[in-house]
């Protein structure tokens, strides 16, 4: 199941725990209702009483009748509002999965990182955002290289290892605001809101700084050699076509996108604002 079949599921499972409580509603005015109505009655054989000298036999069994009537209603509204009850427990209980299943399912089970159907659901929403404000969307694709030759070598375990070892560096290493998306296989796709291809060079120079000091921290069999390409998203560009002009720039023979950014020329770099998501 999809994540549009469980935005549907979560939809009609809302739907039928507002149907229920709408029948609840109707169910409790019914209830005052009918007790208005046997309320009055009483009251008016009450009244009556009192005019009378001798209370009338008929008259004592139709209060019992009132009497009756009053339990068996009282017993017929506590069964339902208890199958009301479990019935609404039941549906909000399948909701919670269903968001848990929608949760998990824009999350890459390897790398925890988001995957491409969050992407889906993220990026006309920042799109939105950037048009209205003005402000431009940097996407870096970044590739880990080797990652093959260490399957090859090494088993599809260390392979693993790697790939979850280069998500959270990189998401160590970017802003809570960025977000970090697994692309492909081998590839991570890094959306930076509100940061100019400048600011983004110099996120990216920050990378390979810090991935210069996981490499002497990090006891792991293997290295992270990341290549990375970048392209930015202006007001009334094509943000499909941004991503795949990143993809282009990652597999030509260029060199980085970031060759141009020296450690030196990081002070001049604008700091880029964080924001909440």
């Amino acid at each position: 199941m999809n994540y549009q079949d469980l935005q549907t599921r979560s939809r009609q499972l809302n739907g039928q725990v507002a149907a229920i409580t709408g029948r609840d509603l109707k169910l409790w005015l019914f209830t005052f209702i009918v007790v208005l109505v046997l309320a009055m009655g009483v009251l008016l054989l009450g009244f009556s009483n009192l005019l009378w000298t001798q209370a009338p036999h008929s008259a004592l069994e139709l209060v019992a009748g009132l009497v009756l009537l009053v339990l068996i209603f009282a017993g017929y509204v506590l069964h339902r509002r208890y199958g009301y009850t479990k019935a609404r427990e039941e549906l909000i209980r399948e909701i919670i999965y269903s968001e848990k299943l929608q949760s998990l399912s824009l999350i890459d089970p390897l790398t925890q990182t988001f995957n491409l159907s969050y992407l889906d659901q993220v990026l006309p929403r920042e799109i939105n955002r950037a048009n209205r404000h003005g402000t431009t969307i940097t996407f870096a694709l970044i590739e880990l290289e080797g990652w093959m030759n260490v399957i090859k070598n090494q088993g599809e375990l260390v392979g693993d290892q790697m790939l979850m070892a280069a998500a959270q560096f990189l998401k160590n290493t970017f802003r809570g605001s960025d977000i970090v998306l697994r692309y492909d296989a081998s590839r991570f796709l890094v959306m930076m809101p509100e940061t100019n291809e400048n600011q983004a060079g110099c996120a990216l120079e920050r990378v390979f700084s810090r991935l210069d000091s996981w490499h002497l921290e990090s006891n792991a069999p293997f290295e992270l050699d990341l290549r990375t390409g970048m392209a930015a998203y202006t007001r009334g560009g094509d943000a499909n076509g941004v991503i795949k002009l990143a993809e282009e720039r990652l597999q030509s023979d260029r060199p980085p996108a970031v060759a141009s950014h020296s450690v030196g020329e990081l002070a001049t770099c604008a700091p880029r604002r964080s924001r909440d998501m």
